[in-house]
């Protein structure tokens, strides 16, 4: 463990006991240096620095060895709604997807400016994503709800009690040029799609009122169970292009895992640097075309209409 002891304007930080950092600022007021003890505890307070310093460049060589991820941000093409159709639900899921009648859309996440948690988080297309890795650790910046996930890569296990969060615990490793990311504990507020729906004519919502639906259909979302977990394979298909397979475990509401692909395109340049995202309100909507500010007009804040 690592102590830090103040001397006057002087930090000694050294891999030894407070005892013995105290020793040594006993000694300075009567010596004026650090003497032969002392002098023996700060070269192995050298020694410990200089061998974090070697173990972090050894880390940063590793990073440089991996498929390049960092270079740029991605962003996602694939349709917002899409999900597999062959998905094979559960007798309660079956029943719900049957029954299903979409909340009005100004109770919606979105609406509401709550995080909708993942993995609906990656889906959202237009919106910058950035890697950045540290030895141990990768850090994926999204720009849509101004969000960080934090990702494990030191060689850890998967927690199987973490503390449930919005983005899960997340513990990788690589397989070639693959990054597979084991992701869970998340938190019970929020939801998972489990099918979308193509209908000739638009369900009600719970207000009785005909949902819009466009080209990519309706999306039913659902309570997942406490045991939720995704492993998601992600790797290079060119220097442009990256594969995310996300597979879903989740037996409350899938009788089988779930495997979905999204396709993400790389952005180079300063136009494509991820932004600071803050929402504080998702139901006004500005009329471009009048320059009126409507405010509180429910579906066309959400659906741009």
């Amino acid at each position: 463990m690592k102590n830090t002891k103040i001397l006057g304007r002087v930090a000694i930080r050294c891999a030894l006991p407070v005892a013995a950092v105290a020793l040594i600022g006993g000694m300075l007021p009567v010596a004026g240096h650090l003497g032969t003890a002392g002098a023996a505890l700060a070269q192995t307070a050298n020694g410990q620095n200089g061998g974090d310093d070697a173990q972090q460049a050894a880390g940063w060589a590793e990073i440089a060895k991996l498929p390049n991820f960092w270079e740029g941000t991605w962003q996602g093409i694939t349709g917002l709604y899409d999900f597999p159709s062959d998905a094979k639900l559960t007798p309660r899921a079956a029943e719900f997807v049957a029954n299903y009648k979409p909340r009005p859309v100004e109770d919606t996440s979105f609406a509401n400016c709550q995080n909708p948690g993942m993995p609906f988080l990656m889906n959202i297309d237009a919106m910058p994503i950035k890697f950045a890795p540290t030895p141990g650790l990768i850090l994926l910046y999204i720009e849509g709800f101004g969000a960080t996930r934090i990702i494990h890569t030191d060689g850890r296990m998967p927690n199987n009690r973490p503390d449930p969060t919005y983005y899960g615990d997340s513990v990788a490793h690589w397989e070639g040029d693959t990054l597979v990311v084991d992701s869970r504990g998340f938190v019970g507020d929020t939801e998972l799609q489990v099918a979308t729906i193509h209908r000739a004519t638009p369900p009600l919502d719970a207000n009785g009122v005909r949902i819009p639906q466009s080209s990519i259909g309706i999306p039913v979302m659902m309570q997942h169970g406490p045991g939720l977990r995704f492993v998601e394979r992600m790797h290079l298909l060119d220097f442009k292009t990256m594969a995310i397979d996300t597979t879903i475990y989740d037996d409350t509401i899938f009788s089988a895992p779930v495997t979905q692909r999204r396709i993400y395109h790389r952005y180079i340049g300063q136009k494509a640097d991820p932004q600071e995202w803050l929402c504080s309100n998702n139901r006004d909507f500005y009329d471009q075309e009048k320059g009126d500010l409507e405010h509180d007009v429910k579906d066309k804040a959400i659906n741009g209409d």
